[in-house]
């Protein structure tokens, strides 16, 4: 599941705004490795987030072609005609009027069950498969509405990693996005057991659906519109913008999970496993010091199946939602 931390940087007069927002994935170790989670096993404690700068992702605006001016005597305007560019807020967003078929999506991944964990040298070029899987089977579909999808990074790191986001260590959370530089970061050891993902066949999949469920947040305008909420907000808001966004991923992962479900061979065992994994994840469990800020495992469920169920962006609209669906 994810964290989101992030500190604001105001640079005044001429340099104006600077912002760089980091979420990252939060989870819960289960007990026996060969069994499903279980609670008798000591949490490990939360990790420190990582001080990043609040970001300015770029709002997207589509592709335009140039028009054949049209005859006449007079000389042909130097400005084309305008596109209208697509909405780009969090309650109002062309994102939401994009609704997908349930596995209609032409995506050759072989998903590989995070048990045994794969290889460090082989995490990042699989990781880097399963983005390349995303981009390709979501740039048509929003190139449509207005949005054009760049293909995030992926960095697998050991030990600690400076990042523009902040220093990332082994000991947080299971994987980061840092929008500052449009990376996904992943520690090496995340699937080495101590990750409720991990029990998933389907983990590495919907660990990751989750982070670029972040990176279509940057692409289509929201993060912006975060940054600009979260820095006007007192700590009691910001924890509940936080959900919202969280919350919104978890919902996009779902998306993706419909969407490419032929492709990744969906099952019901498969939800099941889903399900199980963030029934671990939710702000209500241990430690006590655990902020509010990804919604309990029933929102954390509940918004994934919202996506799943669907496979609608506009069923992920947690920003127009009742405080009581994102707590």
């Amino acid at each position: 599941m994810l964290m989101v931390a992030a500190t604001v940087l105001v640079l005044v007069a001429a340099v104006g705004v600077s912002a760089a927002v980091v979420s990252s994935m939060r989870d819960r170790i289960g007990a026996d490795p060969a069994g499903p989670p279980s609670t008798s096993r000591t949490p490990r404690a939360t990790p420190t987030r990582p001080t990043p700068t609040k970001p300015t992702p770029t709002k997207p605006t589509p592709r335009q072609s140039s028009p054949t001016a049209p005859p006449t005597s007079r000389p042909p305007s130097s400005r084309p005609p305008s596109k209208k560019p697509p909405q780009t807020g969090l309650v109002k967003n062309a994102l939401y009027g994009l609704e997908l078929k349930r596995g209609s999506a032409d995506c050759s991944i072989k998903v590989r069950r995070p048990k045994p964990p794969l290889k460090n040298s082989r995490l990042k070029p699989y990781l880097e498969d399963l983005v390349d899987c995303m981009v390709k089977i979501y740039r048509g579909p929003l190139a449509k509405i207005g949005f054009e999808l760049s293909t995030p990074k992926v960095k697998t790191y050991s030990g600690t990693v400076e990042a523009p986001c902040g220093e990332l260590d082994q000991d947080g959370s299971p994987a980061y996005y840092c929008s500052a530089d449009e990376t996904i970061y992943w520690p090496v050891t995340s699937d080495d057991d101590r990750e409720a993902y991990t029990f998933a066949r389907l983990g590495y999949v919907g660990l990751l659906a989750h982070e670029f469920g972040h990176h279509l947040q940057a692409e289509t305008g929201m993060f912006l519109e975060y940054s600009y909420a979260w820095a006007e907000a007192g700590t009691k808001k910001q924890l509940e913008l936080s959900r919202r966004l969280e919350l919104q991923a978890q919902c996009f992962e779902g998306v993706f999970l419909s969407y490419a479900s032929d492709s990744i061979d969906f099952s019901a065992n498969d939800l099941a496993e889903i399900r199980e994994w963030h029934s671990y994840t939710g702000d209500e469990d241990p430690p006590e010091s655990r902020k509010p800020d990804h919604g309990t495992s029933k929102a954390q469920i509940r918004w994934l199946l919202r996506g799943y169920e669907s496979t609608d962006f506009g069923r992920c609209n947690t920003w127009k939602a009742s405080k009581k669906s994102v707590k």
